[in-house]
């Protein structure tokens, strides 16, 4: 059985549906796929840091033409000009937390901005660099039954963080009441480099298992 990162079954996942993301998500929950309830598809599953949000993934669609980044001609690139939206789509605006990719194509930023005169100097137009956005691992959760353990990232002081590790059946009292459990975890973003490098990384958890 082989083994994968979970950028690969991302991907892999949008390619057989076919999707695209219409959005920056503020959070995603990828869930490992299966087989069956009990048979994995995967021996091992890397969590990866960060995941690029690239043209694989994102599509952008201009709000005029319809025109997306994967049309055969939208090699000039797309554009967001927050004075245009606002002009030619009140009705559209939504909350900064939606992360909706608002844009247009180099065509239609041209023709709006035609006949703008001296109000061009109020429009800021920006090229969106889509390679730019990332999604940063922020948790990973095992679940068998009533049985689940967690890493999770919090933050320790401004702009650093730590790992922890929780598990909410570590021990049991009288074989009544589940002791749960609470550790830190200082090389886990280590353990992630090495996965995906060492080659007897998972033979030696092939032995602990």
């Amino acid at each position: 059985m082989l083994s994968t990162n979970i950028a690969t079954i991302f991907l892999n996942s949008l390619s057989e549906i076919p999707a695209k993301l219409a959005t920056i998500p503020p959070f995603l929950i990828l869930v490992a796929p299966r087989r069956t309830r009990s048979q994995r598809s995967y021996r091992y599953i890397i969590p990866d840091r960060q995941i690029a949000l690239d043209n694989k993934i994102v599509q952008l669609v201009c709000l005029k033409c319809q025109l997306t980044n994967h049309n055969s001609n939208s090699d000039n690139g797309f554009y967001s000009c927050e004075s245009c939206f606002a002009r030619e789509s009140p009705s559209l605006i939504t909350p900064e937390t939606d992360a909706k990719i608002v844009c247009y194509c180099s065509t239609c930023l041209s023709d709006l901005h035609r006949d703008l005169g001296k109000e061009l100097i109020n429009h800021n137009a920006r090229r969106i660099p889509v390679e730019q956005h990332k999604l940063n691992l922020f948790a990973v959760l095992c679940i068998e039954v009533a049985h689940y353990v967690a890493f999770v990232k919090c933050q320790k002081q401004q702009e650093q963080h730590e790992w922890l590790f929780f598990d909410s059946t570590s021990d049991r009292i009288h074989n009544e009441k589940n002791i749960p459990l609470v550790d830190r975890v200082p090389d886990f973003e280590k353990w992630i480099e090495t996965a995906g490098k060492d080659n007897y990384f998972f033979p030696d958890l092939d032995e602990l298992r």
